[in-house]
């Protein structure tokens, strides 16, 4: 889910780096002064004219995306106070034209050397958002140096069944998401999950117990109930609890995540996440029907049967169609 969500926003993302990266060549050629231009004066001294500053906004798609950072840039101020010429000298993409705008609005108490007034250069910086320092920058670009090359490897060992090589790189990943506490919960519960996965492949039932049970109090925390997240981390507990057969404690779980994607499937148009929610659907009612069946419950077991055929044919994939229905078939032959 995820990563459609990160797919689906590729293409935007890549239009504004574009679009930013256009404004910062502006910034450069409008801002170059010669050598023989106003005076420069220090950063720290000209702070003590400055009058009125503008906190740039945090643009939403650079928010949505954990980018932070801190632009640096040379401006030239007139004889009025306000600000006549930009030069960004650094500073991220996504975050550069609104620290630019917003600089832009700046008011100074004009300066005066050798008793007149006089335009001058300096030199100014905007944290975005407001509260980030340069340490914050150098443990975030820490994080993503430990976090990413690690979480991918893992995810690729994963699935080529390189368990071992897997688990050693997802928990150096596990470890870098740690290190940052609440500001990466997301990330850890991505790693806690493909760990808690690792464990069961290897029947380690009550390792995994304890790494998924961490991942969805994680989600708790951070996230309301009807959150799709949080179902999907109640569906990879209560399946695993299908397999300790641990029988009341998955229906519970499986239904309720369940419930949590019906209400997601109905708010939403975008066609990835609704068949990720459908398929998910499927795969909850086809488990709590198994778990009814083996009760002897056949009225709950064939309603969601039901369910789960009907959430099934929704997807033009007709061989998970089938699978679908023919687990249903199966038990629901048992049952009899």
């Amino acid at each position: 889910m995820l990563s459609a969500i990160r797919d689906y926003m590729r293409p935007l993302l890549i239009g504004l780096i574009s679009s930013a990266l256009l404004v910062t060549e502006l910034a450069h050629s409008q801002g170059t002064t010669s050598t023989n231009g106003p005076p420069v004066i220090p950063s720290d001294t000209a702070k003590l004219n400055l009058l009125t500053s503008v906190q740039p906004e945090y643009p939403a798609l650079a928010k949505a995306a954990q980018i932070a950072g801190i632009v640096h840039a040379s401006i030239l101020i007139d004889e009025t106070g306000n600000v006549r010429e930009i030069k960004l000298i650094s500073g991220h993409p996504m975050l550069a034209p609104a620290a630019l705008e917003a600089i832009r609005k700046w008011k100074y108490k004009p300066f005066q050397v050798d008793g007149s007034v006089t335009a001058v250069q300096t030199q100014v910086q905007v944290s975005i958002p407001q509260s980030i320092t340069q340490s914050d920058i150098d443990r975030e670009r820490k994080f993503q140096d430990a976090y990413w090359s690690n979480e991918k490897a893992g995810r690729d060992a994963l699935q080529k069944g390189d368990l071992a090589m897997a688990a050693s790189r997802l928990e150096i990943a596990q470890a870098a998401a740690e290190d940052r506490g609440d500001e990466k919960w997301l990330e850890l519960c991505d790693v806690l999950t493909m760990l808690g996965d690792i464990k069961e492949r290897q029947s380690d039932y009550s390792g995994a117990e304890g790494l998924l049970k961490r991942s969805l109090t994680i989600h708790q925390k951070h996230q309301r109930p009807d959150e799709a997240e949080v179902a999907g981390a109640e569906f990879n507990l209560g399946a695993l609890y299908v397999q300790m057969q641990r029988l009341s404690e998955a229906e519970s779980l499986l239904l309720e995540s369940a419930r949590v994607w019906e209400l997601r499937i109905a708010d939403t148009q975008m066609l990835e996440p609704r068949a990720d929610y459908g398929q998910h659907l499927a795969l909850s009612y086809v488990a709590a029907a198994r778990i009814a069946a083996a009760a002897d419950r056949s009225v709950d077991a064939q309603s969601r049967c039901r369910k789960a055929i009907t959430y099934a044919e929704k997807w033009p994939d007709k061989s998970y169609m089938s699978a679908v229905r023919s687990a249903c078939d199966s038990l629901l032959r048992a049952a009899h």
